[in-house]
């Protein structure tokens, strides 16, 4: 009997599943289901439309119903799964059900909504989607003064956009600096300086405590202020998209993320099922330092996770490790890189970091264009590297994936510091900012 997969989600996670079990199997009925109306698109693209530095919102779409459908894998959008029935192998949609032999559960992520007085007011947008951003894109052309909640990479990249558009934003933020989930605040000081430099409107340790409006928005109250608003994007994080997986009695875990073991297969009333996987942003993963359960919200993680669970479909038993989670924002000019924890997470979870700071250039000095570099490095009291934040106007992706690396295999800041690393003159300083951090660290400096 030809076999069924379905798999629940066409994101990043999804849709690699469907095409790397094609790819390696052509007899396999491979059906992808989603609510949604676009797919196999980059939302990570989306803030760089808003700037005019990519065209079209059409350019973010990758792969269209067409070219699955040539690769023989059904793609039902703008379809909502109602229930899993895990008994009977079925799942249930409107007045239809789908019978599976493996099913993948890619269900992604929802926004964060805060119990805001005045949420619901005409004027509130979030942005998760394709759909959200056409919708801001189209309100954007009648707004004078919009307003972002939250100052994490998503709201950055958008308050830029905005800027791009003429759009001068106010940002507000209830924690002490932006981006407070990748940064220390002394490395957050360096990209406050830089928004300054712009003229952005940056409320720190601000909360918003309701939106005013009889219908549509027209002030947020913050911090006993009232700013005039007539657009509020709210960017506050995003919570695993689970509900579907929980009532069908499968197991989530301290995070609210589902529950899953190495080969991603879910778990239910103790028992780890063979034939049901998850991957994405609705999975826990662990953590490399603390060894902890937590989420990784990234597109690569989920790429990866993907082309796993299809490894383990085909019967390969492949396994997912911890991980460090390395991510980039890039605000106007400027990248920010992290990986591993910051200062703030090391002591929450017990570890009391040892920090080295250094300042270079990514270029010799005395090469034309060459620009101000900041790095951090953070140690356990192993001196095993834990952590590390990269800012700079270029070179900032390759130190965060060595960084990445290193954690990865466990190197010691002494090993670091001692590292071997190229130089010429165009493109590097003779001393990496890495390994100068890394000597001060221990120091050496």
């Amino acid at each position: 009997m030809q076999k069924h997969l379905v798999i629940i989600g066409a994101g990043a996670a999804g849709l690699p599943v469907a095409s790397q079990v094609r790819k390696k199997n052509k007899d396999i009925d491979i059906t992808v289901i989603t609510d949604r109306k676009y797919f196999a698109y980059s939302p990570c693209g989306i803030p760089f439309v808003f700037s005019g530095m990519i065209t079209s919102f059409d350019t973010l779409v990758l792969r269209d119903k067409k070219y699955y459908s040539e690769m023989d894998i059904n793609i039902l959008n703008e379809t909502t799964v109602d229930k899993i029935d895990l008994d009977t192998n079925e799942i249930f949609f409107g007045n239809e059900k789908l019978k599976y032999d493996t099913l993948v559960i890619a269900t992604g992520a929802k926004p964060i909504i805060p119990p805001i007085p005045g949420i619901n007011l005409e004027g509130i947008y979030f942005l998760n989607s394709l759909e959200d951003a056409l919708k801001i894109s189209d309100a954007l052309k009648n707004t004078k003064s919009p307003t972002i909640i939250g100052a994490g990479a998503i709201g950055l990249e958008m308050a830029h956009a905005f800027l791009k558009k003429g759009l001068k934003s106010r940002l507000i933020e209830m924690k002490d600096r932006v981006l407070p989930n990748m940064l220390d605040k002394d490395m957050s000081n360096i990209v406050e300086d830089y928004l300054s430099s712009l003229n952005m409107n940056v409320h720190t340790s601000t909360v918003a405590s309701s939106f005013i409006g009889s219908k549509e928005v027209t002030h947020v109250k913050a911090n006993g202020n009232e700013f005039e608003t007539d657009l509020v994007l709210v960017s506050v994080g995003v919570r695993p998209n689970v509900e579907l997986a929980k009532n069908a009695g499968i197991e989530t875990g301290i995070t609210g993320a589902i529950v899953t073991d190495a080969s991603l297969r879910v778990r239910r009333h103790g028992k780890y099922l063979k034939n049901v996987y998850a991957c994405g942003n609705c999975i826990e993963v662990t953590d490399i330092i603390t060894h902890k359960s937590t989420i990784s919200a990234l597109g690569s993680t989920a790429i990866r996770q993907g082309v796993l669970v299809a490894d383990n479909i085909l019967g390969k038993n492949s396994v997912f490790g911890s991980i460090s989670s390395p991510s980039i924002a890039v605000i106007g000019e400027l990248e920010v890189g992290t990986v591993g924890i910051t200062k703030e997470r090391a002591l929450e979870y017990g570890i009391s970091p040892i920090e080295g700071n250094a300042k270079g250039l990514t270029r010799a000095k005395y090469y034309p264009r060459g620009e101000d570099i900041y790095v951090k490095i953070l140690s356990d009291s192993d001196y095993r590297v834990i952590g590390a934040q990269v800012i700079s106007k270029e070179e900032v992706k390759g130190r965060i994936d060595a960084m990445a690396l290193l954690i990865g295999r466990k190197t010691t800041v002494h090993q670091l510091a001692t590292s071997e690393t190229s130089y010429a003159p165009p493109i590097s300083s003779a001393l990496d900012p890495l390994t100068m951090a890394a000597r001060k660290l221990i120091g050496s400096d």
